[in-house]
């Protein structure tokens, strides 16, 4: 992504392949990675939070949650 370092507060992803270097690379110590699947378990490119987290670098916190058919999650660096 061109984008500086830790330059942005969140990162939204919906429905799209994971980059996790560069995700964590861009977003800010504080920031969040919302992770979004609009068709949950069912979806194409559909990846459990733990598992989301599991690739990024380092230590995460997820927090999921069912929403209608689908599921999001906000993860956090801890």
């Amino acid at each position: 992504m061109p984008l500086p370092d830790a330059g942005v507060l969140a990162v939204v992803a919906i429905d799209m392949l994971l980059f996790p270097q560069e995700t964590a690379r861009v977003l800010h110590h504080d920031g969040v990675l919302l992770w979004i699947n609009q068709l949950g378990p069912d979806g194409p490119l559909h990846l459990p939070a733990d598992e989301v987290a599991d690739a990024l670098p380092g230590t995460w916190q997820a927090i999921e949650a069912d929403a209608g058919w689908g599921t999001w999650a906000a993860l956090r660096r801890t």
